[in-house]
């Protein structure tokens, strides 16, 4: 299984970012191979879609998990349609506790508000 995490740089020294589609880097963990791939977060710039870009980006490398500080409507509804699981860590949290909570199920799941 293939875990994003949206995070404030790529490597070792990564801390959770709060923002998804603004955040700098996303960290994919594979848990079977247990390896990253980091990329840059190419709508970070983005005027506007940078959300659903970013969720975008993630569906095409295979994630099935998303750990971020907060999620946009727009990105939630991509990735909630996609049946992602979304899960809210807290902030500035290394990366590998964000894996250790993970593997412990004790992130809280981001629910899409509905009016």
């Amino acid at each position: 299984m293939k875990i994003a995490i949206s995070v404030t740089t790529a490597g070792a020294g990564a801390k959770l970012e709060m923002r998804f589609g603004r955040c700098p880097y996303f960290a994919v963990y594979d848990n079977v191979t247990k390896e990253y791939e980091w990329f840059e977060n190419s709508g970070i710039k983005a005027a506007s879609g940078a959300g659903t870009g970013a969720s975008q980006a993630l569906l095409d490398r295979g994630v099935e998990v998303v750990i971020s500080g907060q999620f946009g409507p727009k990105a939630s509804q991509v990735l909630g349609a996609a049946k992602v699981k979304m899960l809210l860590g807290s902030p500035e949290l290394p990366i590998a506790e964000v894996i250790a909570k993970w593997q412990a199920d004790e992130l809280k799941e981001y629910t899409i508000q509905k009016f």
